[in-house]
């Protein structure tokens, strides 16, 4: 079934009203992930460099989360002083890690340093040494060993991006099940199309006029199948799978803004039971209050397990009505049921950054904004200025530019 755009609620960030500031320390990693945006030119970055862009990264975006990315920000040494300097200014720290590092006694550090939020890129394409071959549902053994260690340290919350390939796409459902069977554990998963730089003779990419060659960039492909799946694709594949999958709000596309750049569902449970998802009503509301309150919007709360009051919201909200009339039948099945904590949960499917012609299709109101040389530009887009000095721009051959 096709995705009614009227029915779900758009975002209403803007570039300089937004809920995410991004942040980069380093562009060392430890692991070689196919479709990365980024490659090692520079090493660490100084602290100071880094405060200086947290800060106008602020200023600028009204931000009310860090993302602190790399690279493998867990090979930088200044992390915690990263960490503690961004929780100071009033921002909620997000650390993108691969977990490859991570300790209980390093987990501890990074709570005591404020840290609010891991998002842990762990998939099947990377190749992790003791993982090689696992199918993306194997994975999710993995994911369960990060939720685990999460939940024993508490107080800092667990989300994952995971990127899709072709090859693993028929396993999403499975990661559904385990996202949704952690929802106490889990507070956020996006699920990540894998995109590149598509090659063809009758396309060439140009930065301010002159040709480049695009196969400088980590991901490129001859087979646009291979690069090309999109929101709507993994919607109808879930769709499938789950009774009354619902989406709740979206981002749109820059370029072409038939395209759901984010698509956002935010699920409703407690550790033993799914009850369903939180609707566009909600979700609208709850963001303009938040934005009324504090001033700026936000992506995640810092206590995902909000009770049994988020079912007020069913007065507003056709979803939640069906999801607190769940909730309810269980508790006639066994009454204990009504003692049992409430979480929500977010899953995103996002379709990132993709070269059509006349330009990039970004994602309108992009969460992901970040500083570089003193302005603000998409985060995805870094390594074009730092390898070609501009944008890539695709054109095709032949054609009068």
């Amino acid at each position: 079934m096709a995705i009614r755009r009227e029915k779900i609620y758009r975002f209403p960030w803007s570039k300089t009203d937004n809920p995410g500031g991004w942040v980069e320390v380093t562009d060392e990693c430890n692991l070689k992930c196919p479709g990365c945006y980024r490659h090692t030119l520079e090493g660490h970055r100084s602290l100071e460099e880094v405060k200086e862009d947290i800060l106008l990264c602020q200023r600028l975006t009204n931000c009310d989360r860090m993302a602190v990315a790399g690279g493998e920000p867990l090979l930088y040494p200044h992390i915690c002083e990263v960490l503690a300097f961004i929780k100071e200014h009033k921002m909620k720290p997000v650390l993108l890690t691969n977990g490859e590092k991570l300790t209980k006694e390093l987990a501890i550090e990074f709570k005591n340093a404020g840290l609010a939020k891991y998002h842990f890129h762990v998939d099947s394409g990377q190749n992790r040494p003791g993982w090689e071959g696992k199918n993306e549902a194997e994975m999710n053994a993995l994911r369960q060993h990060f939720a685990d260690l999460c939940w024993e340290v508490g107080g800092v919350q667990c989300g994952y991006n995971i990127t899709i390939f072709r090859s693993s796409l028929e396993f999403l459902p499975d990661v559904v099940s385990w996202v949704r069977d952690n929802i106490h554990k889990v507070q956020h998963v996006s699920l990540v199309a894998i995109r590149g730089i598509p090659l063809s003779d009758q396309i060439k990419y140009k930065v301010d006029g002159q040709s480049i060659d695009a196969t400088k960039f980590q991901h490129t492909s001859t087979n646009p199948e291979s690069v090309d799946i999109s929101t709507d694709e993994m919607f109808e594949l879930l769709e499938g799978r789950f009774d009354k999958y619902q989406a709740s709000a979206y981002l749109g596309g820059t370029l072409d803004p038939s395209t759901f750049k984010f698509l956002v569902t935010i699920n409703v449970g407690s550790r033993e039971r799914y009850y369903g998802n939180m609707g566009a009503k909600s979700v609208e509301l709850i963001q303009n209050v938040y934005h009324l309150v504090k001033g700026r919007y936000f992506t995640f709360l810092r206590n995902p397990k909000v009770g049994k009051k988020v079912f007020v919201l069913s007065v507003i909200d056709r979803e939640m009505r069906q999801s607190f009339r769940n909730f309810l039948k269980e508790c006639l099945k066994n009454p204990l049921r009504i003692f049992d904590s409430i979480f929500v949960q977010s899953l995103s499917l996002q379709q990132p950054n993709e070269y059509l012609m006349g330009g990039a299709n970004l994602c309108d109101g992009c969460m992901n904004m970040m500083v570089h040389e003193g302005r603000l530009i998409h985060s995805c887009r870094l390594d074009e200025y730092r390898m070609f000095g501009g944008l890539i721009h695709p054109v095709n051959v032949g054609r009068d530019q």
